[in-house]
């Protein structure tokens, strides 16, 4: 039996994506200034770039999770619908979104005791979590179950390593990621930091360098470094409204590592609201993280 697929909008894919292989949205939100806005607006195509306009003034926002019952409610809607369901989460280590997921998941075996829903942390988020949404419709249509998808993406998720540079320190100082005085001489001496997701789903500082030359050079490296087997990879590149940066990067690691495919486009508004725009995230296959 085929199963349902259902994401969060941070997996980062496109409306066409979803709408062709049949998988359910459960959008996260942001608010800007006072007025909350559903991360996910599919017929809104502008929308990210209206979104990092707004970043560039630096103004007052913060960002929630998806509730319990919107997962509810499409867990639901599957289950009777005589489908079975896998659910492909943002990592729990940055957003509370999965522990909803799962208690939403708990609520229906109560009230649908043969309902059979899946659950896995990707640890990861935007294109990395996108990279196992895709997965999972290639290995649905290969006849797998959703437990033998969900065991696969559980087994390989620490394989697929997830990089982040920013711009602007501002926004990790607002969201109380670095404290005054690091966001302050960092902003006076143009330190750029190197990001890592951790194991655990968890962000930690990889490396500082100066200047956003040397970060561009140094996200090269890390995936010169650490990538596996790049002449049969895909590396993804999200992008803050920088487009032109991420698009050298991509050309560097086609020219240099001979990587197969790389896939760029912007970095969805949850997590650029962390990171602000000039943000630039990279994902691809490593042996651990």
């Amino acid at each position: 039996m085929s199963f349902k697929i259902i994401t969060d909008s941070t997996a980062n894919l496109c409306k066409e994506f979803y709408e062709q292989y049949d998988i359910s949205v459960v959008t996260l939100y942001y608010n800007l200034n006072g007025e909350t806005f559903p991360a996910y607006m599919p017929d809104n195509p502008t929308h990210y770039k209206q979104f990092y306009d707004e970043m560039r003034k630096r103004p007052k926002i913060s960002t929630s999770c998806a509730n319990e019952n919107q997962y509810y409610e499409e867990f639901e809607n599957a289950v009777k619908n005589g489908k079975e369901v896998l659910y492909i989460g943002f990592s729990n280590g940055v957003s509370a979104s999965y522990t909803c997921a799962e208690n939403a998941r708990k609520r229906i075996l109560e009230n649908y005791s043969n309902a059979k829903i899946y659950c896995v942390d990707t640890l990861t988020g935007s294109l990395g979590q996108g990279h196992f949404v895709k997965i999972a419709t290639q290995m649905r249509n290969d006849g797998k179950t959703a437990r033998q998808t969900r065991d696969f993406i559980f087994d390989n998720r620490l394989n697929q390593s997830t990089y982040v540079t920013v711009d602007d320190l501002f926004f990790l100082y607002q969201g109380g990621r670095i404290p005054s005085l690091v966001y302050r001489l960092g902003s006076l001496i143009k330190i750029k930091p190197i990001i890592r997701i951790t194991e655990e789903g968890t962000l930690v500082s990889h490396s500082k360098v100066m200047t956003r030359k040397h970060s561009i050079t140094a996200m090269f490296n890390v995936i010169k470094d650490k990538i596996v087997n790049p002449e049969s990879a895909t590396v993804y590149i999200s992008h803050a409204d920088c487009l032109q940066d991420a698009e050298n990067l991509a050309l560097r690691v086609k020219e240099n590592l001979k990587v197969k495919n790389v896939i760029i486009d912007f970095l969805e508004p949850v997590i650029g609201s962390h990171t602000g725009a000039g943000a630039i995230a990279v994902f691809f296959p490593s042996n651990g993280r």
